[in-house]
């Protein structure tokens, strides 16, 4: 289906969203949400979806294009209501949906991890889906839905199914290109993508934090290189500066310390990009501790940080968005006081570390 294709709804034909607005996306899942996203507010029919795909990466972003197409606020002020597909209740869950909102919003119903919550409640939820009762919203971010079962063919019938298939092959080149112009406004030419993929491989959420890595280390340049690929994804990636981050998190300032020494001796690039590495670290720190705050689980985000939810947990609740912001404008002045010769990059990066891990202690 085309990007500029139509469907019908309650007020008519309806234009879905620009091309340019799903281009991070792999054809699949385009096609998916052009069938499911509409432009304006005109409400979606459907009061069930399913998200389906292997990758939580692509499965929270679909979603979040999904929640947008109400209008990026249909969530209103208290966030949609989450449960583990693990040790869900049938009852809980429905009983969310079929609840009216007091702030006479849509109540959106999330279920994280599925596979184990459909399996288990089949029969109740093909009724369910077959007739949703209220004016809320189910979604069901699982792994695999077979396209043989009846309740995928409930939720096809209404054009709820998204299925968030990743790149492969000469695709995944083509995302990562793409996904760098739409997201972090940079441009990164064909070598330094296949450069990328071959040092990465082709999990989209890896590849997505490395995009932010790199965008930050380029800073106003508008093109990533190969150079750029190989100056933080080479063989050395192991030791460069971006492990100084998760040990600021863990507020252990000896093993930062420590790390960045070694930095320092094994890698000439490190310098170049010390600052820049570490503005990335804090800003995903901030990105999860704000999903986390308006309700997101630990098991979302940890993709983003690309790690297990225990460890998430552990470093997000050592800060609250306020000490994060503040390392943020730390490192902003730091960053000045370096360029301008006030300080040199040894000194502002260890009044940095020992600073913020004695606040995180």
């Amino acid at each position: 289906m085309s990007a500029r294709a139509r469907m019908p709804s309650r007020t008519g034909w309806k234009p879905l969203v620009r091309e340019s607005f799903l281009a991070p996306f792999p054809a699949a899942v385009r096609e998916c949400l052009c069938e499911v996203e509409m432009t304006g507010t005109t409400p979606i029919s459907s009061h069930a979806f399913a998200i389906v795909g292997g990758s939580r990466f692509l499965r929270s972003e679909a979603l979040h294009r999904l929640l947008a197409s109400f209008g990026g606020d249909a969530a209103g002020d208290v966030g949609p209501s989450r449960f583990d597909g693990e040790h869900a209740a049938l009852a809980d869950v429905l009983d969310e949906a079929r609840t009216v909102s007091l702030f006479d919003e849509r109540r959106i119903v999330l279920v994280d991890d599925a596979d184990t919550f459909i399996q288990a409640n089949r029969a109740a939820l093909e009724r369910y889906c077959s007739a949703p009762a209220g004016e809320g919203m189910l979604v069901l971010l699982c792994d695999s839905l077979p396209r043989n079962t009846k309740l995928c063919k409930i939720l096809a019938d209404k054009n709820a199914v998204v299925a968030c298939e990743p790149p492969r092959g000469r695709a995944v080149v083509d995302w990562i290109m793409v996904r760098t112009r739409e997201r972090y406004g940079k441009q990164m030419t064909p070598a330094a993508a296949q450069s990328l993929r071959d040092h990465v491989g082709d999990e989209p959420g890896q590849l997505d934090g490395e995009i932010a890595k790199l965008s930050a280390f380029v800073d106003a340049r508008a093109q990533i290189t190969p150079q750029d690929v190989l100056a933080l994804t080479g063989s050395n990636r192991e030791e460069n500066v971006f492990a100084v981050t998760d040990a600021l998190a863990a507020g252990d300032a000896a093993r930062a310390l420590n790390r960045w020494e070694q930095v320092l001796a094994t890698d000439r690039a490190a310098p170049g990009r010390a600052i820049a590495g570490l503005a990335w670290g804090v800003r995903q720190l901030i990105d999860a501790r704000r999903d986390c705050d308006a309700g997101a689980g630990f098991g979302e985000v940890a993709a983003r940080l690309r790690t297990d939810p225990t460890t998430a947990r552990r470093r997000l609740e050592r800060f609250s968005t306020r000490d994060l912001e503040e390392q943020q404008r730390d490192l902003l002045l730091a960053d000045v006081a370096l360029k301008t010769g006030a300080t040199t990059l040894e000194v502002a990066v260890e009044r940095f570390i020992v600073k913020h891990c004695r606040a995180a202690g």
